[in-house]
């Protein structure tokens, strides 16, 4: 597919799939409904204002944060399978969320959630960079495999923690359940604040990104600094992961599939990969969440459902496909 055809259909059916998202739910809307509201949201009603608004808004920008969480993830792994998913990383900030509304830490200051999923989060992303520098003994396969492990076992332990703890036990199933249905305006506020700068951070590391993805010695032969380069990543990697899983819960595959779609058609350049990431990662969210809330309306079915549905056959097909790296 011509690259630029394939840029504008993107924006397109963002575009689109915004408005759908937007007009359909317990009371429909058209789209020119729709377009007022956004050209003078004073005047929509309370519906579009605090619920539809703010789910349709934080899909999208969980959906870009995942992406390029998952892109990072990849060129710091030098993996096509790495995902913050499926390399626990998700499972980790999940995790000390759990641990701090069991120890009653999540009181202690307004936004203390996404602290510790951030801290989850980064701790997690380190242990998977340890096990990567065991060399001779960590293939890519094996990597995944050891990410898969630390998520089993971050899901135990938090699961172990809900059980014991009756009070946990409601405030963790509701937080991880309602996926976007119950985010407000502070959320997204949080959300931008994080991507904005992690997205302008990202596109400046571009050329030393593009020649890390060639092997870490290309990347010395060409003044990279390593080690500078990779701490840079692993923070970046777990501040996105920490504020995604605070703001929607656990959402799978969709740091997998965004940066191989778009390696495919761009290759390593990381200025066009990260742009596109966002488009392509929020428009892919959306679309999730707008089937679960479609298919079999007015029930919701969990929007990591509908992309553990896209991503395993994906996964798989990653499984047989020639390495890109």
């Amino acid at each position: 597919m011509n690259k630029k055809i394939f840029v504008l259909i993107l924006i397109f059916l963002t575009i689109i799939i915004f408005l759908l998202s937007m007009s359909f739910g317990s009371k429909s809307y058209s789209f020119l409904e729709i377009i007022k509201f956004l050209l003078n949201p004073k005047e929509g009603d309370e519906l579009l204002l605090k619920i539809r608004f703010p789910r349709v808004l934080s899909s999208f920008l969980v959906g870009a944060s995942l992406s390029i969480a998952g892109l990072l993830s990849q060129t710091l792994f030098l993996n096509p399978l790495a995902d913050p998913f499926l390399f626990g990383i998700s499972s980790g900030a999940n995790f000390f969320v759990t641990l701090s509304l069991f120890l009653g830490l999540d009181m202690i200051f307004k936004f203390s959630l996404s602290f510790f999923s951030f801290l989850g989060a980064l701790f997690t992303t380190f242990i998977i960079l340890l096990i990567s520098r065991m060399k001779g003994k960590i293939t890519p396969l094996n990597l995944l495999l050891a990410g898969i492990a630390l998520s089993y076992l971050f899901s135990s332990i938090s699961s172990f923690l809900t059980i014991w703890g009756r009070d946990v036990l409601n405030k963790s199933v509701f937080w991880t359940l309602t996926g976007f249905s119950t985010v407000n305006i502070d959320k997204i506020y949080i959300l931008i604040l994080i991507l904005i700068p992690a997205t302008i951070f990202s596109i400046l590391l571009n050329v030393q990104l593009d020649a890390y993805s060639l092997g870490e010695d290309e990347a010395v032969s060409v003044g990279v600094n390593i080690k500078f380069l990779k701490s840079i990543l692993l923070f970046l990697i777990a501040l996105l992961t920490g504020v995604s899983v605070y703001v929607s819960g656990i959402i799978g595959f969709i740091g997998l599939m965004v940066p191989n779609i778009l390696r495919s058609l761009f290759g390593l350049n990381h200025l066009k990969l990260i742009s596109l990431s966002i488009l392509l990662g929020g428009l892919l969210l959306m679309s999730s969440d707008l089937i679960g809330r479609f298919i079999l309306f007015p029930t919701e079915i969990p929007v990591s459902i509908i992309t553990s549905f896209l991503g395993a056959p994906f996964f798989f097909y990653l499984l047989f496909k020639k390495r890109s790296y």
